[in-house]
Parts: C-alpha cells; sequence; structure tokens
C-alpha cells in the first residue's frame, strides 16, 4: 500500500518537489514534450514507484477524449480476426488507447445495438469489421460524427467513409491463374452473400476472370443466410448440392477458407479425392489452413496489417481529420499447398 493511499498527482509533486503543472505534463503523452527529457523519466519513474494510476475519467471530463475505442467484429469463431484484432490492438496499445472489442454475430440489428452502446460510452473512434453493404451502424456513426473506420468490409457507398481491404479481384487472379496453369478448364466459385462486400467482389471477379480466360464455370450460391455466411456449413452444403446437381468443375474456388474445409468434408464423404479428382482453393488464409488434410492451398489476406492500418487511420482522422475519406487497398498473395494439382 502507498503511503499516500489512493496517488494523486500533488503527491508525486510533493514527493519530487515539483509544481502539480509540470507532474500533468510529464504524464501525459500529448504534453511531455513541454517537460524536459530528463524530468519526464524522473516524474514518471516515481509515479511507477508510488503507484500512481490515472484517473481516465477525470480526464475525460476535462478533455473531452476517453482515450477508448470501440471495435465491432462480426464473428468471434471466425479465425481470421484474431490477426486483425492483434493488429489494432498492438498499434492501439502503443497511441495509450484502451480497446474495447464486441461481437454481432453477422446480424445487422446486433451490431447497430453495440454501436449505439459505444457511443453511449463516449468512445473516441470506431472500427467497424463488421459493415454490409447497407448497413445502419456505419449511417449511425456518420449521424454521430464518430470519427470511423472500416475495415475488410465496405459499404454500398464507401465514399462517406475510411476503409481498408484487401484488393480482392487481385486474389482472385492469383487463385484462377494458379487453377488455369495446373490445366483446369472448368471452375466453379462457393459464393458467400451479395450483402456482404467480400462475397459480392469475390464473386463478380470470379466471372469477369473467368470470361476473360475463356474459362467455362459455374456459381454456387451458398447459404446466403447472414447469420451462418462464410460458414464450414455454407461449404459443406453446397458442395453436396452442387455435386448432386451433377456439376463437373475440377477446380473450386471458396469465398473463404472455412467453405473450402466444409467442401473438401462433403467431398471425403462421397470418396472424392482432393486433389486427385478435384481441386479446391481457399480464400483468407486463416490459421491452421496449413495442418489441415490435405493442407489448404489459399489467397493470403494479410488481416494483421489491415487491422493495424485501420488503427492508424483512426488515430490519425482523432487528431487531425483527412481532408478526404480514404481508401487503403493492401495486396493479397497465394500460398500454394496440397489441395490443388493438375488437372
Amino acid at each position: 500500500m502507498s503511503k499516500y493511499g489512493r496517488v494523486r498527482i500533488k503527491d508525486i509533486a510533493k514527493e519530487l518537489d515539483l509544481s502539480t503543472a509540470t507532474v500533468s505534463r510529464a504524464l501525459s503523452p500529448e504534453t511531455e514534450h513541454m517537460v524536459g527529457k530528463d524530468q519526464v523519466k524522473r516524474v514518471r519513474d516515481c509515479a511507477r514507484e508510488l503507484g500512481y494510476i490515472p484517473n481516465l475519467a477525470a480526464a475525460a471530463l476535462r478533455n473531452q477524449k476517453t482515450h477508448v475505442i470501440g471495435v465491432v467484429i462480426p464473428d468471434i469463431l471466425n479465425p481470421v480476426f484474431p490477426p486483425m484484432i492483434k493488429g489494432i490492438q498492438s498499434y492501439l496499445f502503443t497511441q495509450g488507447y484502451i480497446t474495447i472489442f464486441v461481437f454481432s454475430n453477422n446480424n445487422q440489428e446486433e451490431a447497430l445495438e453495440e454501436v449505439r452502446r459505444l457511443a453511449m460510452r463516449n468512445v473516441d473512434g470506431l472500427i467497424l469489421a463488421s459493415a454490409f453493404l447497407e448497413d445502419r451502424s456505419v449511417s449511425e456513426c456518420l449521424l454521430q460524427e464518430i470519427p470511423l473506420v472500416l475495415a475488410n468490409r465496405s459499404i454500398q457507398e464507401g465514399h462517406l467513409v475510411h476503409q481498408v481491404l484487401s484488393d480482392d479481384q487481385h486474389g482472385m487472379e492469383l487463385a484462377i491463374n494458379h487453377l488455369i496453369s495446373l490445366g483446369h478448364r472448368h471452375l466453379a466459385h462457393f459464393a458467400g452473400p451479395d450483402t456482404i462486400l467480400q462475397g459480392l467482389k469475390r464473386r463478380q471477379a470470379f466471372e469477369w476472370l473467368c470470361q476473360q480466360n475463356n474459362i467455362e464455370f459455374d456459381i454456387i450460391n451458398c447459404d446466403q443466410d447472414d447469420t451462418y455466411a462464410f460458414s464450414v456449413d455454407a461449404g459443406r452444403v453446397g458442395a453436396r448440392d452442387y455435386l448432386e446437381s451433377g456439376g463437373k468443375a475440377t477446380g473450386w474456388i471458396a469465398a473463404n477458407d472455412l467453405m473450402a474445409i466444409g467442401a473438401i468434408e462433403t467431398c471425403r464423404k462421397l470418396n472424392i479425392q482432393i486433389p486427385k479428382d478435384i481441386s479446391i482453393c481457399g480464400f483468407n488464409d486463416m490459421p491452421m489452413a496449413d495442418i489441415v488434410n490435405p493442407s489448404l492451398t489459399t489467397v493470403s489476406v494479410p488481416f494483421e496489417e489491415i487491422g493495424e492500418q485501420a488503427a492508424r487511420m483512426l488515430v490519425k482522422e482523432i487528431g487531425s481529420p483527412w481532408p478526404s475519406k480514404q481508401r487503403w487497398l493492401i495486396a493479397p498473395h497465394l500460398v500454394v499447398r496440397e489441395s490443388t494439382a493438375k488437372a
């Protein structure tokens, strides 16, 4: 226990024989430049020894800033999101922000409610990884003038918001070129829902690129219920329906890795060998895509980098707003493993 009880700034000032103003400036990253480096270190060392804990509530009242960022993630069970969370958290930590993560279960109403709860707590800004093409949560943020960045998803009117995205067209091109190089001339795409940017953009890119390469193709519209979007079940059911309908494609590209794994599972149950009979490519390169059987060839999306860049953009927007909304595209790359082979 400290000899002072709860340590306050004036206690540190008394211990060091400094003014409370000097101590306050030394303890704040925003004002430490007004105090010499040696003095800053001396004050912070003393604060640590005495057990000083800043009163963030009082600081928020003074500065009208809480140093809290809210992040809405659509699906806590989808393994692509932990790397994004890591990127967001790692950068915001260095900037002195506390991060609150909430989950919407791919449900727009839940996302809207979480956004409103975060707004009531006066967060300094929001990162949404849960946006649909038409999204009330984004509209709410714009209405409330809350600094906002969309990560890995966007809305129909993307020019209204900052966004950090993977270049999905380039990623799909990598996957298609890989299968073509292996001799596949009939491809199938297991598509995600058109209400979500990745589902729409990846399907559109697949169709356009197949047409450009004169490749026969099929589109399998998997479970379009947003709650089960991009899931193992969606891939499992989509593969079963496609095969039962007589689908002949020898190269499959799923809208994400979970759907690819579901498709592989269905093929295994039907005694279809991967990649001897059908080559399957995923999208995202989720953690452990390399240890499924067979290991998954996939388009690797740099989710940690997307998260970090979204956090950087938001911190800049909070401190000094951009003159216009920014759109960052980050390039994916192809990781070739065991689930694809010559036709």
